[in-house]
C-alpha cells in the first residue's frame, strides 16, 4: 500500500464518517441513539478524539518508541488517562474526573522535575 493510496484513503473515510450525518439527517437511523448506524457513526469521532488524546500525552512516538523509551511520567500518564476513563464512564461526569487528572498530572510534573 502506498502513502498515496493510504493518505486517500483515511481523508475519504474521514470525510465520509462526517459527511454521513449531514446526509441523513432527517432520517430515522439517526434518531435511533441505540440504533447500529447511529453508534456506526459516532465511532468515528470517538477514534479521532483517542488519536488527538494520544498524540498530545505521548507525541510522535508510536507504541514501540514508547516502550523503548518508557519513562515514569509516561507511566504517570498512562495511569491518568485509564482512571480518567474508568472515572468518567462511572460517573458521566466529564469535567472534574478531568481537573482532578490534569491536577494529579501538574502535581507529578512539579515534583518530579528536577
Amino acid at each position: 500500500m502506498t502513502i498515496g493510496l493510504l493518505i486517500t484513503f483515511s481523508a475519504l473515510t474521514a470525510f465520509a464518517f462526517r459527511a454521513l450525518p449531514f446526509a441523513f439527517k432527517n432520517s430515522a437511523a439517526l434518531t435511533q441513539t441505540q440504533g447500529s448506524f447511529y453508534r456506526f457513526i459516532s465511532y468515528s469521532a470517538q477514534a479521532m478524539l483517542g488519536v488527538i488524546i494520544y498524540d498530545t500525552a505521548f507525541g510522535k512516538r508510536d507504541a514501540l518508541t514508547l516502550i523503548e523509551q518508557f519513562q515514569v511520567i509516561d507511566a504517570l500518564k498512562l495511569f491518568l488517562l485509564v482512571g480518567t476513563f474508568i472515572a468518567v464512564a462511572t460517573t458521566k461526569k466529564i469535567l472534574p474526573s478531568f481537573f482532578l487528572s490534569l491536577s494529579i498530572y501538574l502535581v507529578a510534573l512539579i515534583v518530579l522535575d528536577p
